[in-house]
């Protein structure tokens, strides 16, 4: 097996013993590790939900506004 192909299989055998790790070692550590971790995910996801809005909008697709807007009489 090559160097790349060996790389690869590494990578994909720690990305499934990863969340046994991180559930054993990290969040059953202390209870403040897993409020952290909850916190960042939630940072992290509307980082990412706010990005993708902002990008599906420069590519022309239509969205609901979610400001104000401009304003408009109503008579």
């Amino acid at each position: 097996m090559n160097a790349f192909g060996g790389f690869i299989l590494r990578l994909l055998s720690n990305l499934i013993e990863m969340p046994v790790v991180f559930v054993e070692q990290v969040i059953n550590g202390d209870p403040i590790s897993a409020i952290l971790i909850a916190f960042g995910s939630l940072f992290v996801l509307g980082a990412v939900g706010a990005f993708g809005y902002v990008v599906l909008g420069a590519l022309g697709v239509p969205l609901p506004n979610l400001g104000r807007g401009p304003s408009e009489l109503i008579e």
